[in-house]
């Protein structure tokens, strides 16, 4: 009966450690996706920005000296608006990092339990889109110091690099905004991915749990019966024995 009782209780403290682990993914599952929704807005509106600085730049380019308000403009819009949104997008990338981390901890904790081996989100995929964010900075202040040296040039004349130079950047900064777009999508997917199997297997552990406390209850009671009637039997040897 011992045996039971500490089978009993091996198995309802592995259960309730898997539940935990469950709930620590459903709620790192449920921060990466409203963190990940953000980082999205926050990248669809700045590849709006940069799409309608490059048409600008296009525009007016090639005649910087009659632009030149124009131009300044747009130095002062990729300062004040752009450059804050892409330091927005790493700040709300951070914490999604967080959640996914945590979520691939308690994924290497469930697999460790048979037949509960799962794959996490993968993290390499944020890692390589905090590093593109870097490089969109650096492209940002790029533009943005050329777009002021093309409105305080002195001349007409402006040379054809310098308008390509401006066309380059906004593209390779759009490029880098898709690229980590694709991969926030990515990592969404497979968080999506993640909540419908584990939702999947703790139904089936939930399921396995109560069918093992339900054949574990008939156990006892039928080692409890039995109990009974050999006590039963053993005292009416001894009444007759005595008589």
């Amino acid at each position: 009966m011992g045996g039971m009782v500490g089978a009993w209780l091996v198995t309802q403290t592995i259960g309730d450690a898997a539940l935990k682990g469950f709930g620590v993914i459903e709620v790192g599952v449920a921060a990466v996706d409203g963190g990940v929704e953000r980082v999205e807005e926050l990248i669809t509106r700045s590849r709006t920005e940069v799409k309608d600085a490059a048409e600008t730049i296009t525009a007016v380019g090639a005649q910087a000296a009659a632009n030149r308000p124009v131009l300044t403009a747009l130095s002062e819009r990729i300062e004040t608006s752009l450059a804050p949104r892409i330091a927005q997008l790493r700040e709300n990338l951070a914490p999604v990092r967080v959640a996914a981390v945590k979520v691939d901890n308690a994924v290497s904790f469930l697999s460790s339990f048979p037949m509960l081996a799962e794959r996490a989100p993968r993290l390499a995929a944020l890692d390589e889109s905090f590093d593109r964010l870097e490089a969109v900075s650096a492209d940002a202040t790029q533009l943005r110091s050329t777009l002021r040296e093309l409105a305080n040039a002195q001349t007409n004349d402006i040379a054809p690099e310098t308008v390509a130079t401006l066309k380059s950047l906004a593209a390779r900064i759009d490029d880098r905004l898709a690229q980590v777009q694709g991969k926030v999508e990515s990592v969404r997917a497979d968080v999506a991915a993640l909540k419908l199997r584990i939702e999947k297997r703790k139904s089936r552990l939930l399921l396995a749990l109560n069918l093992i406390a339900f054949l574990m209850t008939l156990l006892l009671a039928w080692v409890i019966y039995t109990q009974v009637i050999l006590i039963q039997h053993h005292r009416s040897r001894m009444r007759g024995s005595a008589i």
